[in-house]
């Protein structure tokens, strides 16, 4: 049955209605599509163990992005500094360089 709607490309008739939005369409056709790879009748036709895993990093590679591209841009602008708190209760910020900045730097290489 889900074969049928996956070819018909009917994905929309397989998806749980409890998920509603929360995917991204192209990382549901990865894993329909390798799915299908998987159950053909012979060996030889059926991807092989690391394709498959690559085909499911894909698709969790595109979920993340949709879910959280701030994140990953918070994470690649992530800052080595210092945060000193004053007597008078004020707060002095110093940033030296990116996260990115210090690993590029000879030493820690």
């Amino acid at each position: 049955m889900a074969r049928s709607h996956i070819e018909s490309g009917n994905i929309d008739a397989i998806i749980d209605a409890s998920l509603d939005t929360g995917y991204d369409l192209q990382s549901v056709w990865k894993i329909a599509e390798v799915g299908i790879m998987c159950v053909k009748p012979k060996g030889a036709q059926r991807p092989t163990i690391s394709e498959v895993l690559k085909e499911i990093q894909d698709a969790i590679a595109i979920e993340v992005q949709r879910e959280a591209p701030q994140v990953q841009q918070l994470m690649s602008k992530r800052s080595m500094g210092s945060v000193s708190i004053n007597t008078d209760n004020s707060v002095d910020l110093e940033q030296n360089a990116s996260f990115d900045e210090m690993l590029m730097r000879p030493g820690l290489r």
